[in-house]
């Protein structure tokens, strides 16, 4: 009831200044766009009412009438858009958390030990014994994050990066450091997201194909080979993390969209009580 009152007010001033705007064509001309911002809210064009608004604050500083009536409109045009824009979210989140649903029995969560320096998830298709195989695995972080270990027997290569290959194309880490100072008798690098994710990527594309795995940046380049299965592993854990990340990062703008709806809720209600 509300809505429809303030909706009312404001066409009703529209029409109003229109009558009285006698020969004055800036006048006819403000309170046409105030009109037609009010025609594309009711048709759910919000960005079309948007740039009316602003376009008649631009275009007409002084038609004071007309930017009252837009300026009572504003707020409706703000919850409006906001209201789609939460039940859009809400929607991407919901398939998001059902796909997560879907894959996380694929996964075995490993806690924090004396020998595990956080907890992480591993797909089960990694084999168990990864750590005596030159291979590379993917992890998840329990927030999320994907990330890559590789595993290579000596410690006379030093490699800085790893790069996939299948069907001729290819794709490689970031660098990361390798400490010459270890002397462990198998290398093995840690890349973070920010240095692995390119290879997620790629993985998805290539899910399906074996690949051919290359220990890159040191004094030789090494190769292993990766089977259908092991890529699958490693597409499988970036795609759980993406989702997880969906599910992240639409909680934080969820709240800031509630928040800016509330606000608009606020500002048409003072509207209201002064009109």
């Amino acid at each position: 009831m509300l809505k429809e009152a303030s909706k009312a007010l404001i066409l009703c001033a529209a029409l109003t200044l229109g009558a009285c705007s006698g020969s004055d064509p800036d006048k006819e001309a403000a309170n046409a766009m105030v009109a037609e911002a009010s025609t594309a809210l009711d048709r759910g064009d919000y960005a079309q009412a948007e740039a009316l608004l602003d376009s008649l604050s631009a275009t007409y500083p002084k038609q004071i009438e007309a930017g009252r009536a837009a300026l009572a409109l504003r707020p409706r045009v703000m919850e409006r858009k906001t209201e789609q824009e939460i039940a859009d979210l809400q929607a991407e989140m919901l398939a998001a958390s059902a796909y997560v649903d879907s894959i996380s029995g694929l996964f075995n969560s490993v806690p924090a030990s004396d020998d595990v320096f956080e907890p992480y998830m591993i797909h089960k298709d990694v084999p168990a014994n990864w750590r005596d195989r030159n291979t590379a695995v993917a992890r998840l972080t329990p927030a999320g994050e994907f990330y890559m270990i590789s595993s290579l027997a000596g410690n006379s290569t030093r490699h800085t990066s790893i790069r996939l290959s299948a069907r001729g194309t290819s794709a490689e880490s970031g660098v990361v450091k390798n400490d010459p100072e270890d002397r462990l008798s198998r290398e093995s690098l840690r890349f973070p997201a920010a240095k692995a994710d390119t290879l997620g990527v790629y993985a998805v594309a290539i899910d399906g194909s074996a690949a051919t795995l290359t220990f890159a940046g040191g004094k030789k380049a090494p190769t292993a080979n990766l089977s259908a299965k092991e890529v699958h592993a490693i597409a499988d854990t970036y795609r759980l993390s993406q989702a997880m990340g969906v599910i992240s990062a639409g909680n934080r703008r969820l709240e800031q969209l509630k928040a800016k709806l509330q606000l608009a809720r606020d500002q048409a209600a003072r509207t209201n009580v002064e009109d």
